[in-house]
């Protein structure tokens, strides 16, 4: 059986997959672990720690854990912090050490993402790129209001950390990749323990977009200009995602036991159908798959109907708690629009989602303010055979099993 699991991250993602290798033992690989601690019923609790690696031992209770594969899909707390926590451990001998051992780790690291430094920067400008490899807060990036830009930007030297850890651990190069994870024409598959993997992002294209987008940021002509230009970069203030970690998401294409499962972490939906043609070897879209890991926490800046279009599957998986209006109602509106008529199932991290304002559904014009009352409104404007399954409040994640 194939099982892919959806912890409680909060705002955040945190996925375990689990499937029978080649020898019929059962494979593991975590994949992003959630943000910076978050406060709940007056204390804080951490995913890695409280419910990750406690779900791990669930699983299996061997010390260390053998994981197959250990991922972060881009620089972003909400992805990072987590993940970064475990590798700092491992590495430090502290309390987690040996409660897991990863046979490789895929992670793009910032300064990896963007290529080497362009010559000829002003001394301001070269302090920014010093203090992003230094693995200090970029003190040349200032905060700003939009709490998540501010969160991705502080994530640069996380990424960083996690990358000094990988190096110590001995898991850096990305594996059987030996190098950046990036969806490029013709590569074909690489086999992780029995899965069949397909990388389809980024995009090579897109990080090379980005590289000179980094460039000409680092070269505006005064401080002003260019602390700007580089805050935009991480959260502009656009209809469609375009940010650099983001636009960077590791996205990945799983094929084992004859399943199906596309994760693809913060990326941009277009970028992934894009992604799909250009890799080759693929088939046509649109294409049908087991398990849809939505974009971006459901983010309708990343999910167009093009992407929900293109990609058929049985499970859609929503990791989000409301933060950042996450899952967005339209999404869900256009994904049961589009697919609700199947027999699918929406999977849910958490149903006690609340958004800021008052939520339409534009079929009925029916109001509404939290998940639950969403769901209802598109039952009734959408009477197919759909399903929603929420993770259970006493439950680490919400479980989609493949038989």
């Amino acid at each position: 059986m194939v099982i892919l699991e959806a912890l409680d991250a909060f705002f955040g993602d945190c996925l375990v997959l689990r499937y029978p290798g080649p020898d019929g033992k059962e494979r593991l690989w975590i994949i992003d672990g959630g943000p910076k601690a978050q406060t709940v019923g007056g204390k804080k609790v951490a995913t890695w720690n409280d419910v990750l690696l406690p779900r791990l031992k669930e699983i299996n209770p061997a010390k260390p854990l053998p994981v197959a594969l250990g991922m972060v899909s881009h620089i972003d707390d909400d992805h990072i912090f987590g993940i970064q926590k475990l590798t700092n451990q491992l590495r430090a001998a502290l309390p987690a050490k040996g409660a897991v051992e990863f046979s490789q780790f895929w992670f793009n690291s910032f300064d990896k993402i963007i290529g080497p430094k362009p010559a000829g920067l002003s001394a301001e400008a070269e302090a920014v790129t010093s203090s992003l490899e230094a693995l200090d807060k970029p003190p040349n990036l200032p905060p700003v209001d939009d709490e998540h830009a501010q969160a991705i930007m502080e994530s640069v030297p996380q990424g960083n950390a996690l990358a000094s850890d990988l190096r110590a651990l001995n898991l850096q190069g990305n594996g059987v990749i030996n190098g950046l994870v990036v969806a490029k024409h013709g590569q074909g598959t690489f086999n992780i323990e029995g899965a069949k993997v397909t990388v389809l992002g980024p995009l090579q294209t897109r990080l090379d977009k980005l590289r000179e987008s980094w460039a000409n940021a680092l070269q505006r002509p005064d401080k002003a200009a260019r602390q700007q230009a580089l805050e935009d970069l991480f959260l502009p203030k656009k209809s469609q995602d375009k940010s650099v970690p983001n636009l960077s998401s590791i996205v990945v294409l799983v094929e084992v036991g004859g399943k199906k499962l596309l994760l693809t972490g913060d990326a941009h939906g277009d970028d992934v159908v894009a992604a799909w043609d250009e890799v080759g070897g693929l088939g046509a879209l649109p294409a049908t798959l087991d398990v849809l890991k939505m974009p971006h926490h459901g983010s309708i800046r990343n999910c167009t109907e093009k992407f929900l279009k293109s990609f058929v599957a049985k499970h859609y998986v929503f990791s989000a708690n409301g933060k950042f209006d996450n899952p967005d109602a339209p999404t869900l509106e256009a994904l049961v629009e589009i697919h609700g008529n199947r027999d699918i199932v929406l999977h849910f991290t958490n149903e006690d989602v609340t958004w800021e304002e008052t939520q339409k559904v534009q079929k009925s014009g029916a109001k509404v303010k939290n998940l639950t009352e969403m769901l209802q409104a598109l039952r009734a404007a959408f009477p197919g055979p759909w399903k929603a399954n929420a993770r259970k409040a006493t439950d680490k994640s919400v479980v989609v099993q493949l038989a």
